[in-house]
């Protein structure tokens, strides 16, 4: 029986030092090279605006966060916020699929570690992507 190889988005961690711009153009486009087209992506601007609206940048809105030492778990309603109440996890999940996959694309290119491998197990169990990350401090599993 034949394998197939799942695809691989390499990040370099030298990214984190570019401008928002740079990072989001090279993340379209990844994600365009994964079939994303511009109506997904105009999808995650939308949803950036909704984070930022609801201050929930903070939270594991793509649904995987890490248990205290424990590893990366999924936590489907940790990222609620109160103030007014939005949970931004089925906000997410609410997205189209080829919008979730590009959102996690960006996500890679994040200073923020949450954010970073959040989207990279989304990728991977929900997308069947695997991430690389290359460079100093880049975590090798």
């Amino acid at each position: 029986m034949e394998q197939t190889q799942q695809p691989i988005i390499t990040v370099d961690f030298d990214m984190f030092d570019k401008t928002p711009e740079e990072k989001t153009a090279l993340a379209n486009s990844i994600a365009r090279s994964f079939g994303v087209d511009d109506e997904a992506l105009a999808k995650v601007e939308e949803y950036k605006a909704e984070l930022t609206k609801h201050n929930a940048w903070d939270l594991p809105f793509m649904g995987y966060l890490n248990e205290d030492g424990y590893g990366y778990a999924y936590v489907p309603d940790a990222a609620i916020t109160t103030t007014p109440y939005w949970d931004a996890h089925a906000a997410f999940l609410a997205l189209p699929k080829n919008a979730q996959k590009a959102f996690a694309i960006r996500m890679l290119f994040t200073h923020r570690p949450v954010d970073r491998y959040g989207a990279d197990m989304f990728l991977h169990y929900q997308c069947g992507i695997t991430t690389k990350f290359v460079g100093t401090g880049a975590n090798k599993y």
